[in-house]
């Protein structure tokens, strides 16, 4: 009578290997995961980093434009209108030329203190992030005719300036792109300040796009602007969602979660 002695590749020996095995591969990538959650934080670290100097360079070249360029352009326009002054009581041909060298002047301090304030506007750091909002939804609403709506809510605290900046440079590239492309009379930013995390929506009701297409896009000018606004947003864990379709307009959802000054990494 034969036995059967069953199939040694299912014996309690293999059977314990092959748990030993299961047990190392386990092991090995719980390993590999953790030495990839620590390079992904080091990467957020390095990154946010670099957008630290981006801003404190910003500030540099926004003071240099304002305290440098501004300085001489409000000394050469003073000049030109004691000049122009001079010229209209001799009743001199050089007076309407004078005339508009001072305009052009004024024209061109004005441009330069806008590009030095949208640089990096010195409210930002001494005032906080709503009042900063509130002077950016202002001005661009006098330049662009653009009505912009701003409505908070729960921001009765500074948040950490990394998060500031974040807020700050979304809102302002979410506000260029309605200029350039949406074509839309209005537009409302919404920012909420719940629990530990801070929730910002933007929305137009302009002409729209594909979204997907945009985000997917490999073309360096094509979506830059909304893939860095998402891109920041990764850097702070957070979540970005846009929504938009042709006609209909666009809605831009971002969900951060908040770090109060000081708690920020370094």
């Amino acid at each position: 009578m034969a036995t059967d002695r069953g199939d040694p590749g299912t014996g309690p020996d293999s059977r314990r290997e092959i748990a030993q095995e299961v047990g190392r591969s386990a092991a090995q990538t719980a390993r590999l995961l953790e030495r990839l959650g620590e390079g992904e934080k080091r990467f957020r670290l390095i990154s946010r980093g670099i957008l630290r100097v981006q801003e404190a360079e910003r500030g540099r070249i926004s003071r240099e434009l304002h305290d440098g360029v501004g300085q001489s352009l409000t000394a050469l326009k003073i000049e030109l209108q004691v000049l122009e002054f001079s010229a209209i009581r001799e009743k001199s041909e050089l007076a309407s030329r004078l005339t508009e060298l001072r305009e052009m002047a004024d024209r061109t301090l004005q441009e330069v203190r806008q590009i030095s304030h949208l640089l990096r506007p010195q409210m930002l750091d001494e005032l906080g992030l709503l009042p900063t909002l509130r002077w950016l939804a202002r001005t661009f609403q006098q330049r662009t005719g653009i009505e912009v709506e701003l409505v908070s809510e729960g921001m009765d605290e500074r948040t950490d300036r990394d998060m500031e900046n974040l807020v700050f440079r979304l809102v302002q590239e979410a506000l260029t792109n309605v200029a350039k492309h949406a074509r839309a009379p209005m537009v409302r930013v919404h920012l909420r300040q719940g629990g530990d995390r801070l929730f910002l929506r933007i929305e137009d009701r302009g002409a729209g796009f594909d979204a997907g297409e945009f985000l997917r896009s490999t073309d360096e000018e094509r979506g830059f602007g909304l893939r860095g606004m998402r891109d920041r947003v990764h850097l702070f864990a957070g979540h970005f969602t846009v929504r938009s379709e042709a006609g209909a307009g666009t809605t831009l959802e971002i969900e951060v979660p908040l770090e109060r000054e000081g708690e920020a990494l370094r």
